[in-house]
């Protein structure tokens, strides 16, 4: 199952006029004054890369706002660049420095492999577990399903608010202070919003002023935090954990990471949830699938071992991921003069990386356009690099990877227990939106996608 890029954007890049070129490399036409190809992208953004490097080559210019260009490299060339070797992260400051701050995603060198070996441990799979992240995760996801609607629900809006109460009760916000946290936190969102100009009650206004009360209440929460010894969650790991040098993560870094954990924890796993409903509401014979293998589990896996009780519901995760990857695009900044794909690329250059393109890549991954979770069935090795591309690759891979892994699976897995529990199954409702992939900014289906449930 996959759904295909809207016919209107073929037609625009058939009748595109011959590419001009910058530094010997074709800048890829039909850009639109002020905003260049953002609008296209914000369709099925994988689909429109492909396609235009069927055109353009491995190798090509893209405009961006204003006289913004950036380069985009396909290939295992554009994946290379994600070890940071010849390029950096750290134009996140100038650029985005309101929503990023100074966090592990916007740190390069020493200063990111200084806070990274002191985040790291609560978000591997030990680390989930001993924190007693996985099970707060699992109780939130049974008391979120146990509320399911029969009536038309739309899938996107059920998981986000799903995906921030599991990141939020982790970093061990009271059930009580959650409504406002969630408000304040979509406030923020806006920040990502490619607007940057500060008018009252505008996007980057409000995003500012969410940010400000986000990291007032994480201050709170640190300094509450630090008082107690009986607090589970990842909070509490970050607080007792300690860098290669033995140090204490500052409140600033706390404050800092936590609001980045969040946004980057949620939006994903988010989107990730909602595509993976509507594929069942879609193919009935997977459902079952699911059902049989959920129901034959005591509960909802709390742990890595529990996690490999489930298979299928796993298959299902990584299919849904490739297929759906949450973001099209990362990009880095050239720190030197190097060659890409037979091309000289000068050092300050802004290089787009297609993360979303490699899951269609038919070398890895035969029949790319069809939903097969069979393919990771049954496997000895685990996902090489470039098969967890939407995740990342490099020193900055996700940190949350195995969170937003475990998590979804227990999504899935309680979803088949709870419907089977009713008698019930998913399908699209009677006059849906069709589910079509929108990047604004992450890969997620139209909230007017709705499904029902139904007598199974």
């Amino acid at each position: 199952m996959r759904t295909t890029s809207p016919r209107p954007l073929r037609d625009r890049l058939n009748a595109w006029i011959p590419p001009s070129h910058k530094d010997g490399i074709p800048v890829l036409p039909g850009a639109l004054p002020l905003v260049g190809h953002i609008p296209m992208t914000l369709g099925d953004a994988p689909a429109f890369l492909r396609e235009a490097s069927e055109r353009m080559g491995p190798l090509f210019w893209t405009r961006s706002l204003g006289a913004h260009m950036h380069l985009v490299c396909m290939g295992e060339p554009g994946f290379e660049l994600l070890k940071n070797r010849v390029t950096s992260n750290e134009y996140m400051k100038e650029q985005a420095g309101d929503f990023i701050g100074d966090a592990l995603l916007s740190r390069d060198g020493a200063p990111h492999r200084t806070l990274r070996s002191a985040m790291s441990g609560p978000f591997t799979p030990r680390g989930l577990t001993a924190s007693g992240a996985a099970a707060l995760s699992a109780e939130v996801i049974d008391a979120s399903l146990a509320q399911l609607p029969s009536g038309p629900f739309s899938p996107l809006v059920h998981t986000q608010r799903l995906a921030l109460d599991i990141i939020f009760r982790v970093m061990g916000i009271d059930r009580s202070e959650m409504d406002a946290f969630n408000h304040h936190y979509r406030e923020f969102v806006l920040g990502a919003l490619p607007l940057r100009i500060t008018v009252p009650y505008g996007p980057l206004w409000r995003s500012l002023r969410g940010r400000r009360w986000l990291d007032e209440h994480f201050s709170r929460l640190i300094i509450a935090a630090r008082g107690r010894t009986d607090m589970q969650g990842t909070l509490a790991a970050l607080l007792a954990a300690r860098d290669e040098r033995g140090e204490a993560l500052t409140e600033s870094d706390l404050v800092q990471n936590l609001r980045l954990v969040a946004l980057a924890g949620h939006e994903t796993s988010a989107s990730v949830m909602a595509w993976l409903g509507i594929v069942l509401a879609q193919r009935p014979e997977l459902w079952e699938r699911l059902r049989e293998e959920s129901v034959a589990a005591p509960d909802l896996p709390r742990s890595p071992e529990e996690l490999k009780r489930h298979p299928f519901a796993e298959a299902m995760f990584r299919e849904v991921l490739r297929l759906y990857p949450p973001l099209a695009t990362t990009a880095r900044q050239t720190t030197e003069e190097l060659t890409l794909h037979g091309k000289t690329v000068a050092q300050g250059t802004m290089v787009t990386v297609p993360l979303g393109v490699y899951g269609h890549d038919p070398a890895l991954y035969p029949e790319p356009e069809r939903f097969l979770p069979e393919r990771w069935m049954g496997r000895r090795q685990p996902p090489s690099a470039l098969e967890t591309a939407p995740f990342g690759g490099g020193p900055h891979f996700c940190l949350g990877y195995h969170l937003a892994w475990m998590e979804v699976v227990q999504f899935a897995v309680g979803l088949a227990r709870e419907l089977a529990r009713r008698g019930l199954r998913p399908r699209l409702a009677a006059g849906s939106a069709p589910p079509k992939l929108r990047y604004l900014p992450f890969g997620q289906p139209p909230k007017k996608t709705r499904l029902e449930l139904v007598r199974a």
